[in-house]
């Protein structure tokens, strides 16, 4: 069991008894609980997130059964914590929900140096110019990378920008000194979260971390096909009923157009379509019956079928991304 007893808390040095009771009075004053996995995180930058936060959320870095001690003191339900409470960890305390804190963490990157097996998260470019190098042994180091260098006054300068991994990439090994010595930060850091502690609930990170990208996607589907079914069924509300009654007038005057009814409103379609179908006719006679007319090319047919597919094509195609916009707001009230 990870909880201490009462006995061993009441014989815990002072400094610890000062850290259990600062974490209680954070746990306290917290609506949000998120664990963080910092093995092998670099202390520098941790610190650089801690002041990214500020404002925000708080880090604290405490042992595990100290934490422990505190939670249950606060009233946590420590059988919920106690199987993330394993290895190094850091604690966020905010009273932020706690998908505003995971999206805000997500949003910023911190980069750090290669090490030997590491992939690359963006470009790794060595950029032309002088690398500050000696000439040496480091030359075929450069060859094997196919890096074109030059030696000037003793040192070496790099030909042109070469790219040397593309993200995703494994870095090559014999890479890592040159780039190091460069300053080149190809990889990037980021907190290893692995559940949060919300309203008595616990959210594992497969939950937590959201991918704003599909989300958008996913809304931006749902707004399309929302306001494509308020426009079919005619949905009463102003801002759909303007893009129903413009698809049922464009299929009534189609209507009209292929029925031959005439009022001022169709008269150009029905005479059109009239028109039309007149010139495919006497194109297809013409070699058979002197008409007395000149007869134009059958393209002008073809081309006002091409015409009515396309028109037929943005029907069923639905509204715009502008009608979108201009409409769902009215859509769902």
């Amino acid at each position: 069991m990870m909880i201490m007893s009462l006995a061993q808390e009441r014989e815990l040095p002072k400094w610890k008894v000062d850290e259990v009771s600062e974490i209680e009075e954070k746990l306290r004053n917290s609506k949000t609980l998120i664990i963080v996995n910092i093995e092998g995180f670099p202390a520098d930058k941790l610190h650089e997130i801690r002041k990214k936060l500020r404002g925000k959320a708080e880090i604290k870095v405490t042992k595990n059964t100290l934490f422990l001690i505190a939670a249950k003191r606060a009233g946590l339900d420590t059988q919920k914590l106690e199987s993330y409470i394993t290895g190094s960890n850091a604690f966020i305390f905010s009273n932020e929900n706690p998908f505003a804190i995971s999206i805000f963490l997500s949003k910023f990157k911190l980069k750090r140096y290669p090490m030997p097996g590491d992939k690359a998260d963006e470009e790794v470019v060595i950029p032309a110019g002088d690398t500050g190098m000696t000439a040496g042994p480091i030359l075929s180091t450069f060859g094997k990378l196919k890096v074109q260098t030059k030696v000037q006054d003793g040192k070496v300068h790099v030909i042109k920008d070469t790219v040397i991994a593309k993200p995703g990439d494994p870095i090559p090994a014999e890479a890592v000194p040159i780039i190091q010595k460069l300053g080149i930060m190809p990889v990037y850091v980021k907190l290893k979260l692995k559940a949060a502690y919300h309203d008595q609930l616990i959210i594992p990170v497969s939950e937590l971390e959201i991918n704003l990208d599909n989300y958008v996607a996913m809304i931006s589907e749902a707004s399309r096909n929302s306001l494509a079914l308020g426009v079919e069924i005619a949905y009463p509300v102003p801002e759909v009923l303007k893009l129903t009654l413009g698809k049922a007038f464009m299929r009534a005057t189609a209507l009209a157009g292929e029925a031959g009814f005439l009022t001022p409103e169709t008269a150009d379609a029905v005479l059109s379509r009239a028109v039309t179908k007149a010139y495919a006719l006497a194109s297809s006679i013409s070699g058979k019956v002197d008409l007395g007319i000149q007869v134009p090319k059958a393209a002008a047919p073809a081309a006002q079928e091409k015409k009515e597919e396309k028109k037929e094509e943005e029907e069923k195609k639905g509204p715009s991304d502008e009608e979108i916009a201009g409409g769902l707001s009215s859509l769902f009230g």
